[in-house]
């Protein structure tokens, strides 16, 4: 097997990336100050240098139409932007420093989680400043991920060494997850299998220990969206 496309670059770690709907472009992030790119895949070449923030981008997400995109970044003075694939900037957010970011299907709704230990909901409709609601966690939050319907979502809590499932309709903590280690690094989760019946999470050390908790996670989100 070889690589398809060989992107360089980066001058640092690249910490996350996004592809595009339609699988053409790739943003990346990298731990570098301020690090944005927008990637052709199919040519290889960087599209956009994109900096705007003033401090590390952690994160970033796909709007549905494929034309738009959020990137957030660990600065409070421009903590998220919304950005044109023409590399235009459309909106800024100011706020807490953002660790994950996701958008619903529709586009509507974007979701941040913080450094204050928080998952903030945000109108990407009439682009509002302030946040919609936030729903208060109890550990530090490194990742979110939502079902296809976005009625739920999934988060990794680090010092708690918990994934928690939230009701994102009525705000309400569904379930909670454990087995995987998660005390130092940043670790991230997401639905996986037929209808999403099952749920997987990165672990600090023992891969053996989180495998062999994925019979009862998968049986237990399965009860729990059947109730729902």
């Amino acid at each position: 097997m070889q690589p398809y496309q060989r992107l360089t670059g980066h001058s640092k770690d690249v910490s996350y990336c996004a592809w595009s709907p339609d699988s053409s472009m790739l943003l990346t992030c990298s731990t570098e100050p301020d690090n944005l790119k927008l990637w052709d895949v199919s040519t290889g070449t960087c599209k956009h240098d994109l900096r705007k923030h003033d401090d590390q981008v952690t994160s970033c997400a796909w709007l549905p139409d494929g034309n738009h995109f959020v990137s957030g970044a660990m600065t409070k003075s421009i903590s998220i932007l919304l950005w044109n694939i023409d590399g235009s900037m459309l909106h800024k957010w100011s706020g807490p420093r953002v660790m994950d970011l996701a958008v619903n299907r529709e586009g509507t709704l974007m979701y941040a989680i913080c450094s204050e230990k928080k998952i903030w909901a945000y109108d990407l409709t009439d682009k509002t400043t302030q946040a919609l609601w936030s729903i208060q966690e109890t550990d530090p939050i490194t990742s979110i991920s939502l079902t296809l319907d976005d009625r739920y979502a999934l988060v990794n809590l680090q010092t708690a060494q918990e994934l928690h499932l939230w009701d994102l309709e009525n705000k309400v903590l569904v379930h909670k997850y454990v087995g995987h280690n998660h005390l130092r690094y940043v670790l991230r989760s997401c639905f996986g299998g037929i209808n999403q019946r099952f749920v997987v999470s990165g672990s600090e050390g023992m891969l053996g220990l989180l495998l062999a908790n994925l019979v009862n996670w998968c049986r237990e989100l399965a009860m729990n969206i059947l109730r729902n």
